[in-house]
This record gives structure tokens, sequence and C-alpha cells, in this order.
């Protein structure tokens, strides 16, 4: 028997008009967000945490600069890439940051590139031949001229120009050919060489996301493996992101850190550091990383030397990690982390605790009147259930929980927050809605009518009515 979600009554007056996708609803509060991104200059160190982009000193990891990147609550960047005297900013599924470099210690904002100019959700940047481009749910624009130079059906998760194909793109592990479409072979993310390597022209670095491993090899200008029986290695972990630097490959997954060397018909792992929790990863010198992860930041010293005993993380600063569904009364949550838990007072800031709490039971299902719907676990597809019929809810992202708040149905969805409402017919229609980076975990209404949200992307907030 399905369990039914008990309904709340709120002072939330009741949602009648259709929105479209983004409107009716607005962040009015958000505090927290993971280290995600970061990008290494000949002088400083950038790193994404929630909302900010932090400038950092290479040698020390000393901040010297806090950047707020977002021009409204709610935003996370997930992605940042350096290009000359340019930075470029990625705030998940919203928009493209450009910020002037050419004072490296003081970045700032000259433009923004919204999801509505692009023409489809940003989810991640890359360098292809030089340009910056940026790609997404179903296309790839170069940012110096906004031509497109890829589009799917589904999410672009890379692009590369290779010798013999042109443009290629990779989308649900799957490489095509830009220009006709034709399936080229499989990957996860492609990256190229740069011509110091030792490697023929045109030879490209995949990896491919397994099980609980990796794939990583050497494709020839054609997208052949180079040698099937040396040039591709099964590392152990899910894929993080790979870095490549001359003649060396340097791989991060759950698992932990791999330095592969490159010769022109194999690839060689060379050393493995364990550890884990890894997401992004940057060389700062012959023997410093750049990490960010679940750990926060920090500096990975990989032999020892005058400064201390190698395979060490050190001057580690904490960010948020991984969040779950939380215990919450009138005043907040407290939500459950990878090392503790963290608490939110609803409208103020963030505490951390090393004290672990129970993770709260996500609903997957609820009844508003006469209708029911029942979100699939394992791939976020909704069905709704009437008196008389049974059919499929179509979301724009997949639905992570479901609440009932003022006789309305509250998603929390991958991208975001979205609300339905039921018609006298016993319909259901698109009320309101807002962008976050999810998945959005947990969704609890407040007394005041707002309602807070925890996004398992390491932040929360308190989303009201326009």
């Amino acid at each position: 028997m399905r369990k039914i979600c008990i309904l709340i009554c709120l002072v939330f007056s009741c949602l009648i008009s259709k929105k479209s996708f983004g409107d009716g609803l607005v962040v009015l509060h958000s505090a927290g967000g993971q280290a995600s991104a970061l990008a290494i200059s000949d002088d400083y160190w950038y790193q994404a945490v929630g909302e900010e982009l932090l400038v950092l000193r290479k040698n020390s990891g000393a901040q010297v600069a806090a950047i707020s990147l977002v021009s409204a609550a709610g935003g996370v960047c997930t992605d940042i890439l350096l290009d000359s005297d340019q930075l470029y900013a990625l705030i998940d599924g919203k928009e493209v940051v450009v910020l002037s470099i050419s004072k490296s210690n003081s970045p700032l904002v000259i433009e923004r590139i919204t999801f509505d100019e692009l023409g489809f959700r940003p989810r991640k940047l890359a360098l292809v031949s030089g340009s910056p481009v940026v790609m997404g749910d179903g296309g790839a624009t170069r940012l110096k001229d906004g031509s497109l130079i890829a589009s799917s059906d589904a999410t672009i998760t890379s692009v590369s120009n290779t010798l013999n194909n042109g443009i290629v793109y990779v989308s649900n592990r799957k490489m095509y050919d830009s220009i006709n479409g034709v399936f080229l072979g499989s990957a996860t993310e492609l990256a190229p060489l740069e011509s110091s390597a030792n490697a023929p022209i045109g030879t490209l670095v995949y990896t491919r996301n397994l099980e609980d491993a990796t794939e990583v090899g050497l494709l020839s200008g054609d997208l052949k493996d180079v040698d099937t029986s040396k040039s591709k290695v099964i590392l152990p972990g899910e894929y993080s992101e790979v870095v490549v630097r001359g003649s060396r490959v340097f791989l991060a997954t759950s698992e932990g850190i791999f330095v592969l060397g490159i010769a022109p018909k194999e690839l060689r792992l060379l050393k493995t550091f364990e550890q884990r929790g890894v997401n992004n990863i940057g060389v700062l010198a012959s023997n410093y990383f750049a990490l960010s992860g679940d750990f926060g930041r920090g500096i990975y010293r990989i032999e020892g030397d005058s400064g201390g005993a190698g395979e060490t993380l050190i001057r580690v600063v904490s960010a948020n990690g991984t969040m779950g569904p939380g215990q919450f009364d009138n005043r907040g949550v407290q939500i459950p982390t990878k090392d503790g838990s963290v608490y939110y007072g609803f409208g103020d800031n963030i505490t951390t605790s090393t004290t672990s709490v129970k993770r709260a039971e996500t609903p997957f299902d609820c009844v508003v009147l006469r209708s029911e719907v029942v979100i699939d676990e394992a791939n976020g597809v909704v069905h709704l259930f009437t008196s008389s019929d049974e059919t499929i809810l179509e979301l724009a992202s997949p639905a992570s929980t479901v609440v009932a708040i003022s006789g309305n149905f509250w998603f929390g969805t991958d991208d975001g927050i979205v609300v339905y409402g039921t018609t006298r017919e016993n319909k259901l229609i698109e009320l309101a809605s807002v962008n976050l980076a999810g998945p959005i975990v947990q969704l609890i209404p407040l007394l005041n009518g707002t309602v807070a949200f925890v996004s398992e992307a390491g932040y929360v907030g308190v989303v009201g009515m326009r």
C-alpha cells in the first residue's frame, strides 16, 4: 500500500495561474555550498565555493579575495574556466558569468550570459581548440561569438575538436559527429593533448564511467583505440575529473588520484594516491596538487620535502559536503553530511557539527484531493493516479521528493522546485517553479507560508512566492 503524506495547511494563498519555468517562486535566502571547481593560473588558485569565487595564493592556499558570482540568491558555481585574461564561471543551469582577471587578484564581473540567451541549460565549460565553450541540456555554444557548435536531445557532457571528424560531442556516454549525428564510439569525456605530449598529433585522452570503476585511454585522430591492450587502463572508483599536462594525465575518482604517463602507443599507470572524496584537481607545482571535494579544499604534498611528509593533504579548509534530508522543527533543520551534520536555522547561517544525525525519510508519494503522485525512486519519473486514470507527469527534470502544501504538489527535482495544482477536471497544471542546483532532497513548509529546501549539492535555503 502506498504511503499517503499528510496534507499540511499553511497560509499560502491558492496558486491558480499557470507560470512558465523559473517563474512564480523566488529564493529568499540561501546558505552553504560545496567546494567545487578550481583553476590554476600563473599566480593564483581560483576556487568555487557555493555562490562565491575565491582567489587563493598558489603557494599557501591563503585567501586573497572573495567575489559573489550570483545576481540573486539560489545559484551555485559548479565549473570555472580560465582563458587568457578572462575567467568564466558557470552558475549551474542558470548562466555563465564572465570575469576580467586583468588584475588577477581582483576578478571583476563584466558580463552575464543567461540560459535564455544560450537556448539551453548550461552544465559545463571547456576549451575547444583554444576557444571557451559552454555545453549543457541540448547544446554546446562558443562563448566568444555565441555560435552553436553541437545540438542534442540530451545533455552534452563533453566536446572536442578531432583530427578526422571535426567537432565531436559526448552525450549519455556516446560520441557523435556534430554535423550529421553519426555515432562514433563510447566515452564519458574527451580531453585533447598539449602539443608537447609524447604522442601523435590528434591523439585524445578519453574516460569512460563503468559500474564502480573508470576506464581511461588514448584515442587516435579517427577515434580508434591507439592500442587495444596497452593504451587503456581501468582504475577503481567513479570518475570525477581528468587534467592533462604535457605527457601526464592526472585523474581523480571517488577512490583516489592517479597519475598516468603518455607514450605514442601506450598509457601507463605511474602513481596512485589513496586520497578519497576528490572531485577536482589542479597542478600547483611539480610536488603539489590543489584539491577540492567532500572535505573542502586543500593542498596535497606528493613526496616528502622540507615542508613535511609526502602523500599528505595539508592546509585544509572545510566546506559543506553532500547533504541529505534532516530532522527539523519550527526553527531549523539538522542535516546529515558525510562527516557529521550541519544545522540550518531557517533564514540564518549554517553551523557545522561532528555529531551524526539520523537521515530523515524522503517522501516519494503524496495525495491531494482525488489525485495521488508516486515517484519512481529508480529514475525520478512521476506517476499520476486519479479515480479514472493513470498517467505520467512530465517534469523538466527527474523528481527527487514530493510534499503536499496548501492543496498543491511541491516537487523537489534535480534542477530545483516545481509546484503543481489540480483543476476542477482533476488535471494537474504547473503553477510555479524555480531553478536550483540539485537534486533537492527535502522540502519543509514553514509557518509564515514559505518553504525551506535542502539540496544534495551542499546548500540550503528558503523559497517563497513573488
